[in-house]
């Protein structure tokens, strides 16, 4: 099946197993990554190796159309943050995945949400490209049991696992699943907005375990820090539960690749951390 892919490098291992199940690529569609927490570089390097054309750049109306002139079967969105335009359905199929069990924690981001407070919303879908956003009736899902420190790391990992071996069977009987795709239920659908810098921030009047669950939330893509003024991303960190007679956010221990701050029944030490502001 000739197809067209909009991703990054998280999504990666679905299109290499793609092109080992002999589909043939025509176009990968891309976005800017700061390729330091998110990257775009080895699937481009990919697409370079094939000799097929890639773009950073938003797909148009005009490229789905040209590319199904081309004989592009399948459209294909595996981590891709942008609206894919308008697929006639009598000529492909539009499909994209989502790291939610939809049609609970529909948005672009809803990771922090399902570790922080919606736990029901676990796992991963592959449904149907509509209009709306993360509202096409769904081919393909599967839950996901958080561990009791489940971060965001580890979550996508457990997707990134899965995923290429769902998508190699969805695709691989596409018209079967298609005319059985299940409608999402409305009345059971939740969207989480983008989460703000509120929801990133360590409070230090806190418990060091509510602290914790912000960390793991947001894990490699950094937690917010209030420092002596500063304000620091945080990426990784320990925590202890101690007596420490110290007021909330108080530095307790500094040195040159740690800081040690008090929470409301411990401390928190962050190891690896920049500031930026």
């Amino acid at each position: 099946m000739k197809f067209v892919f909009f991703g990054y490098d998280f999504s990666l291992p679905v299109l290499e197993r793609l092109l080992e199940d002999e589909h043939e690529l025509l176009a990968l569609f891309t976005f800017e990554c700061d390729n330091v927490f998110n990257f775009n570089r080895e699937i481009i390097k990919k697409a370079q190796d094939l000799g097929v054309p890639f773009t950073l750049a938003r797909p148009a109306g005009s490229e789905i159309e040209y590319y199904t002139d081309q004989g592009a079967q399948l459209f294909l969105a595996c981590g891709y943050p942008y609206k894919i335009p308008p697929i006639d359905e009598t000529r492909a199929y539009g499909v994209n995945t989502h790291p939610s069990l939809l049609p609970k924690g529909r948005g672009l981001m809803p990771t922090p949400y399902i570790l922080m407070h919606h736990p029901e919303a676990a796992g991963f879908s592959i449904h149907k490209i509509t209009a709306d956003f993360d509202a096409g009736d769904i081919l393909y899902q599967e839950a996901i049991e958080l561990s009791g420190r489940e971060s965001v790391d580890s979550y996508s990992a457990k997707i990134a696992r899965r995923t290429p071996e769902a998508i190699s069977r969805v695709i691989a009987h596409l018209p079967d699943y298609w005319d059985k795709a299940n409608p999402q239920d409305p009345q059971e659908a939740s969207h989480f907005p983008p989460p703000d810098e509120t929801m990133r921030t360590f409070d230090w009047t806190k418990t060091v375990e509510e602290i914790d669950k912000v960390g793991r939330a947001f894990g490699s893509f950094g937690s917010l820090a209030p420092v002596e003024g500063a304000l620091l991303a945080v990426f990784d960190y320990k925590i202890e539960q101690t007596d420490h007679g110290q007021s909330p956010g108080a530095v307790i221990e500094r040195s040159s690749d740690s800081i040690s701050i008090a929470a409301e029944n411990g401390v928190v030490t962050l190891t690896r951390f920049m500031q930026i502001k």
